[in-house]
């Protein structure tokens, strides 16, 4: 995943004549907060409340999962919140996503611009690609970075043909092509300040950014649900909101599958990283698919949402009891997992022949399609953990054992 780091928060006005074209991001704060020296704990929240405007009629969209934004549709414009809580700093950024041809209004003055609908978008992470593609509109993506990750079919296409540029990683763009670009805006993902970034040149150029969170909700449909926000950018709310509504109720359908499943079959997930391994909090979106899907999970218990560092040691008995053994890093075969240890042949799953990963799709380059579109589709993910857990299950709901599209056996 590309990296983008967040740090102290407070937003930086830039006001300009006529179309505002510049949009000040979290990457301006990075520098500015560098500046000023740190700051720590919550951070106050700068700008006019639309709430408090009587005369504006607006209405929140509604939003039954994701967490960390928040929509707003006033007459003629709407107001973006995105929201990130990292390391006990809540950084607030709030955008205006307004018409073309509509004049700005006032009371916003704090509010970055995004002029809508988008029609020329650059993207810093191949996890984005799937939310603009589900909405038909991969045409409109002129830039990506890395692409030969990409495995959108219609992406594919337009990278071969040469209409889509490399812009360079989120640490170290490429200020000319994406001038040349010229893109209506970069989306980009906010990650801890572990590495510094290099887009003042971007921002004192003008290019429109917007930092997204997706990947801190705590639930795959959180996660999921930020499908909405690309229709208000992409001006396809309405589908959005339909498609949305699509995959949440084939979510839940499938999850009540389990509900009352007789037997849990026990899980590991992950694999050791030098003398570390980290397992995903009992709270995190991991977490929530192996509840939804059936499993019984060693770590449920724990409120992390994130990842919790364990020794090896910590965790190599309950692996050694697991019944499953779900996404061991990139191995796509029993041989190549047990040449990177050869304690793995301990482990029950693998003695049994219960090793599943999430790498079925997987391009010549090595990029992986469950982290390209199995963030918007979590319904696809967690249908396939249902197959793997519960054939049985699976089998009376009328799914083909042969139908998994993220997950492969290892043999």
């Amino acid at each position: 995943m590309d990296i983008f780091l967040s740090s102290c928060t407070g937003l930086t006005r830039h006001c300009c004549s006529g179309v505002v074209r510049y949009v000040v991001t979290l990457f301006a704060v990075v520098i500015l907060a560098t500046g000023l020296g740190g700051c720590g704990g919550e951070t106050e929240e700068v700008g006019i409340d639309v709430r408090s405007k009587p005369e504006l009629v607006s209405v929140d969209v509604p939003l039954d999962h994701a967490k960390g934004f928040s929509l707003r549709d006033h007459d003629g414009f709407k107001t973006l919140r995105v929201t990130v809580d990292l390391d006990g700093h809540r950084d607030t950024l709030r955008y205006l996503l307004l018409p073309r041809k509509s004049s700005r209004p006032d009371g916003f003055d704090e509010y970055v611009t995004i002029r809508t609908p988008v029609n020329r978008i650059a993207l810093f992470s191949t996890t984005h690609v799937g939310y603009v593609d589900l909405l038909g509109c991969s045409d409109r993506i002129v830039g990506i970075a890395r692409p030969e990750y990409v495995n959108t079919p219609a992406l594919r296409k337009r990278i071969e043909a040469g209409a889509v540029s490399e812009i360079g990683m989120s640490f170290s763009p490429n200020l000319e092509v994406l001038l040349d670009l010229d893109p209506d805006l970069l989306v980009a993902t906010a990650l801890p300040k572990t590495r510094k970034t290099g887009y003042n040149a971007i921002v004192d150029a003008g290019v429109p950014v917007l930092v997204v969170s997706e990947w801190l909700e705590s639930s795959p449909l959180g996660r999921a649900e930020w499908l909405k926000m690309y229709g208000a950018l992409l001006g396809k709310d309405d589908s959005a909101r339909r498609t949305f509504e699509e995959i949440e109720a084939s979510y839940i359908e499938l999850a009540a599958l389990t509900r009352d499943a007789v037997g849990r079959p026990s899980v590991i997930t992950g694999i050791p990283y030098k003398d570390a391994w980290f397992v995903p909090g009992g709270g995190s979106y991991v977490a929530e698919f192996l509840r939804d899907a059936g499993a019984a999970y060693h770590w449920r218990d724990n409120p992390k949402t994130g990842s919790i560092k364990q020794d090896i040691e910590t965790v190599y008995p309950v692996a050694l009891e697991a019944d499953y053994w779900l996404n061991p890093g990139t191995a796509r075969s029993l041989e190549e997992l047990l040449a990177k240890d050869r304690r793995f042949a301990d482990f029950r799953p693998v003695r049994s022949g219960k090793v599943h990963n999430n790498n079925l799709w997987l391009n010549p380059a090595g990029g992986n399609a469950y982290w390209e579109m199995g963030i918007v589709r979590p319904e696809k993910v967690l249908r396939d953990l249902i197959l793997i857990l519960h054939p049985d299950i699976a089998a009376e709901a009328g799914i083909d054992r042969d139908s998994l599209t993220f997950y492969r056996h290892l043999q």
